[in-house]
């Protein structure tokens, strides 16, 4: 129960990439907790646990999405009144511009930190399928970033 308190920060951080508010976030936390709760005693070990409970809240993100019918644009609906500058903000209007996949194969990995075959694990696809993936989104991501003329200083 510890460990998975633990992780609440780096799951936060996730989540409130991949839903519109902080609240939204704070939300599809609390039900990823209660989930993880609830299966723990199904969970066989065969991933570390924390691939598990990403796993857990990439499906909850899912969840969200699919109740919710109204999708607003990135910069409409983002970050409260956490200050962000216009560098980092151009920045992720040009991960919105990646296919939905690529877009969380690139977050799990640079955000999350998570390594391939935990991505693999919390996508439910194979390793090979997902380093394939992972190469893919990093080519879209230069190509949006060559196509825009996108300097990060």
């Amino acid at each position: 129960m510890e460990f998975i308190r633990s992780m609440q920060p780096r799951l936060l951080g996730y989540l409130r990439n991949n839903v519109p508010t902080q609240e939204d976030a704070e939300d599809v936390l609390g039900e990823t907790m209660v989930a993880a709760v609830r299966s723990l005693k199904d969970f066989d070990g065969k991933a570390s646990l924390s691939t598990y409970i990403f796993s857990l809240a990439y499906r909850k993100i899912a969840d969200f999405w699919r109740k919710r019918q109204d999708t607003v644009a990135l910069v409409e609906q983002h970050r409260s009144p956490l200050r962000v500058n216009s560098k980092a903000l151009e920045f992720i209007e040009l991960l919105d511009q990646l296919p939905e996949l690529s877009k969380q194969v690139l977050m799990l990995k640079y955000q999350v930190g998570l390594s391939v075959g935990e991505i693999a694990q919390v996508l439910d696809r194979s390793y090979k399928g997902t380093e394939s993936l992972l190469s893919r989104a990093r080519q879209q991501l230069r190509d949006i970033i060559d196509d825009t003329g996108f300097e990060y200083e």
